[in-house]
């Protein structure tokens, strides 16, 4: 009878899934960059070699269960940022058993395994996957999670809930922000009750167990932070900075509510996310799913988990998230994935149309391995700057906006501070009369912002350039030498 199960998945469809699926792994084990480009990157690395949350090593709420992973891995692989991503590649690849698992409850079993690699890999996902942040690990622990959901409400015995309960903590501890998600309880408390198979009396007795799943991680990050109490004034701390200043929720952010959504929707989640910025990919989805427009997604209770799950994080994302980096919306691209997977492989298809969908996953998968290696290889923007700017004649310092998190990183030999407001700035070029004075854009833009002409003492040094995928905020840096600083000083004592 096992043999009769298995057979139904022979076919030369899943044979190519899995050689891309493989295709993928490989790529991802031999091209581990070793960059940590960003603030929030020097954050993670940092709090492998040494955890300490009022140093930001890393920011609240301190990702116990993803720091945890890569100080485990740590121990054979000398570098942090290594270390985070490969336990990251690891994770994400154990996914692939949850995605197997519940791609197979709505495609034909021939077609089962292609369509879990058309979800797995998926460029934009795999590229953030390779970072040493908390994103590549939380996505493959939701896919976990979601199966579990599934699996509770399919078995009888209400002692399943735990093991969604167990893995929402696991998801929390890991990245904070995937907190929407779990709506998706709510959702499987509700189908049980509706079958009568979970009594509202057991209802508050598994609730009490997912708090105390969640105090696991909070209760240890607790303790190492001085109890409690310093753990709730990081938690104020740090969600009044991210909701009203620097967080890009909508509370401090530039864009208007409509804008936030089409940004979200189509830049995010659609063109960067699910089509990694290809033409080709993009045309080659759209011919696909117009073909297929009669096809059906074939299991209802998962259809409505899925759609639960993703309005929820969409609410959270459009008001909650900085939507200017598309690496927020993960959730949501790899749902609509899932979606557009279980649509494209949920009936025969004719030759002509398995080409089709074969030539969508190999279009994937070289998009992928492009990717993978560039991130590995080319330098990011705000190293090409410190390496340029170690070549030249010392002394020099450079002021900074978030730069300064990565030069502090890099121990640069030079002198550099972060700098944001032009008062202070003007005041502190005084006290450095014989260096060379250099400052970033991010600055630059800062200033003017303020309200301060500062055209006539700035000059273009040297422009610098990487990957808006892997940085959409620091891809492009141009650094100024300032010219006059003694006059602009003058002027800053005046006005």
């Amino acid at each position: 009878m096992k043999l009769v199960k298995v057979e139904k998945y022979v076919s030369w469809p899943n044979g190519l899934g899995a050689i891309a699926v493989l295709s993928v792994l490989i790529f991802q084990v031999i091209w581990i960059p070793s960059y940590a480009a960003t603030w929030d990157m020097v954050d993670f690395a940092l709090g492998v070699l040494h955890f300490d949350i009022y140093q930001m090593r890393p920011h609240f709420p301190g990702y116990p269960y993803f720091i945890l992973g890569g100080t485990a891995i740590h121990v054979l692989v000398d570098d942090p940022v290594r270390a985070l991503t490969l336990f990251n590649i690891l994770l994400y690849a154990s996914s692939m058993i949850p995605l197997f698992l519940l791609v197979r409850k709505v495609v034909r079993p021939s077609y089962a395994l292609m369509a879990m690699a058309i979800i797995y890999t998926s460029s934009y996902t795999v590229l953030m996957v390779h970072q040493p942040m908390s994103e590549g690990a939380a996505i493959a622990v939701m896919w976990w999670y979601v199966w579990s959901l599934m699996l509770a409400n399919r078995k009888s015995h209400n002692g399943f809930l735990i093991l969604p309960l167990f893995l929402f903590s696991l998801l929390l501890g890991i990245r904070l922000s995937y907190l929407a998600l779990g709506t998706g309880i709510l959702v499987v408390f509700f189908y049980k009750l509706k079958k009568g198979s979970l009594k509202p009396s057991e209802t508050p007795l598994y609730l009490l167990i997912a708090v105390l799943f969640q105090l696991l991680w909070v209760t240890g990050i607790s303790l190492s932070e001085g109890g409690y109490q310093s753990f709730m004034r990081l938690a104020f701390s740090f969600t009044s900075g991210h909701f009203q200043e620097w967080g890009g929720a909508i509370g401090a952010s530039e864009l208007s509510l409509w804008d936030r959504v089409l940004k979200l929707i189509f830049i995010n989640t659609a063109w960067t996310g699910w089509f990694h910025q290809s033409v080709p990919l993009l045309f080659l989805v759209i011919v696909s799913i117009l073909l297929l427009r009669h096809t059906r997604f074939g299991n209802s209770e998962m259809k409505g988990l899925l759609l639960v799950l993703m309005g929820s994080y969409f609410i959270w994302a459009l008001f909650a998230q900085n939507v200017v980096k598309p690496r927020h919306a993960l959730p949501l691209i790899g749902i609509a994935i899932f979606f557009a997977a279980a649509k494209m492989f949920s009936r025969k298809h004719s030759r002509i149309g398995l080409i089709l969908l074969c030539c969508i996953l190999m279009v994937q998968v070289t998009l992928t391995g492009k990717s993978l290696y560039s991130h590995s290889s080319d330098r990011p923007a705000v190293y090409q700057m410190a390496d340029y700017l170690e070549k030249q004649e010392q002394p020099l310092i450079v002021y900074t906006w978030e730069e300064s998190r990565v030069l502090q990183y890099l121990s640069v030999p030079y002198l550099h501070k972060k700098v944001q407001t032009y008062e202070v700035f003007a005041t502190d070029i005084g006290y450095y009369p014989d260096r060379d004075i250099y400052v970033t854009d991010k600055v630059v833009e800062g200033f003017k912002s303020q309200g301060k002409s500062i055209e006539s003492f700035i000059k273009v040094q040297k422009k610098f350039h990487s990957s808006k995928l892997i940085d959409p905020v620091y891809y492009d840096l141009t650094l100024y030498k300032w010219e006059n600083p003694k006059i602009q000083q003058r002027e800053g004592e005046n006005g």
